[in-house]
């Protein structure tokens, strides 16, 4: 072999560990499994009651509602192991972080559900202690990392033809019209609400429900998967509008120090393509002007 020969050789062997060494992680999506025990058309009854003690906030029916309160939800241990995801928690941990580090919230604002805490029970009691403890002018948050799904059917009886659904830990599903109809009960006129999950761009009659002022981030279409990668450890909608977009500070496209949350949307709307082209995040933006989380 000559020497011309060998330093080819050499060159292409380089060239393919390199390649290997720095492609991106496949994505992961966050909704095609099905878990056998889920039928698409069923609609299971809560498997447990509530366990979790929520931070305490102001009384329902008085004065003193807190300021800012968030219900932050992010599975990835499911019970069960065919259908457990990677960095659902690390999403909910980066929202519970940027509201306390970039939005005034403290810890006493804030009901965190994490893997077996995030049951079906839990979840609506979280809700519930939102509309207990929210008045008027309180800023709510409520954002959701986890496996989703969808129905053949007009599954929870809102007349659509086909509905989405977030799935709580023990499997079971808590369709778009059953949270629109507990959405509605918020006093709040200033509400995010946020979905990382695949499907999640059916979400949109959740902002349309009464009152307004609610503005809902979904990672995908409704026909889309949400993906997340061990290149980030995130999901990439939650990575890039509120890692990057509200913490870092790089949605800020009026440069006033404040991210609000249709800024962070058009950053993460605006870069997504750069990496992963199968996954367009939708907006349904029912609040006047710009909301601040």
């Amino acid at each position: 072999m000559t020497r011309t020969l060998k330093l080819l050789l050499a060159l292409v062997v380089s060239v393919a560990l390199l390649a290997a060494t720095t492609v991106q992680a496949a994505p992961v999506g966050r909704g095609g499994v099905t878990p056998a025990d889920i039928p698409w058309n069923k609609h299971p009854l809560p498997k447990t009651t509530a366990s979790f003690q929520a931070t305490p906030a102001g009384k329902a029916g008085t004065t003193s509602t807190a300021a800012k309160l968030a219900l932050i939800i992010g599975i990835s241990d499911y019970s069960g192991d065919s259908s457990d995801l990677e960095y659902c928690d690390d999403d909910a941990l980066e929202v519970y972080n940027t509201l306390i580090a970039e939005y005034g919230y403290t810890s006493s604002d804030i009901t965190l559900l994490l893997d077996s805490d995030a049951t079906h029970a839990n979840i609506l009691a979280g809700i519930d202690w939102l509309i207990a403890n929210a008045g008027p002018d309180t800023h709510v948050v409520f954002y959701y990392s986890g496996h989703g799904s969808r129905s053949t059917r007009d599954a929870d009886g809102d007349a659509e033809r086909r509905d989405e659904c977030i799935i709580p830990w023990e499997l079971s599903r808590l369709w778009d019209g059953e949270l629109a109809a507990k959405f509605a009960e918020l006093a709040s006129g200033y509400v995010w609400i946020a979905f990382d999950s695949c499907y999640s761009g059916g979400m949109t009659d959740i902002a349309d429900a009464a009152p307004a002022g609610k503005v809902v981030t979904m990672a995908c279409k409704e026909k889309q998967y949400s993906y997340e990668s061990s290149s980030i450890e995130h999901g990439y909608f939650t990575w890039l509008m509120v890692e990057r977009g509200m913490r870092l500070g790089e949605g800020d496209a009026d440069g006033d120090g404040v991210v609000t949350v249709e800024e962070a949307f058009a950053f993460c709307e605006a870069n997504i393509d750069d990496y992963i082209r199968q996954q367009d995040p939708v907006m349904d933006d029912g609040f006047a002007g710009e909301l601040v989380p």
